[in-house]
């Protein structure tokens, strides 16, 4: 189950950690009120809609939904 980790990390299933800046995650989830945004490092994706993160897209695994915030 990929996790979100308080302010601004997000552990996909396969065990990558994906660490951005607070502000940013917090942009991305004023940005994805309205539609679906995604914010990418190395090869994983977050995919924000309705002011959440919903889900990680990995290259190993496909589609990860965040299921827990920690």
């Amino acid at each position: 189950m990929a996790i979100e980790l308080f302010p601004s990390s997000f552990r996909c299933d396969c065990g990558q950690e994906l660490d951005f800046f607070e502000n940013t995650i917090r942009d991305m989830k004023k940005m994805s009120k309205k539609k679906r945004v995604r914010l990418a490092e190395e090869k994983h994706t977050i995919v924000f809609y309705k002011g959440e993160a919903i889900e990680i897209l990995c290259p190993k695994l496909g589609n990860c939904t965040i299921t827990y915030s920690e």
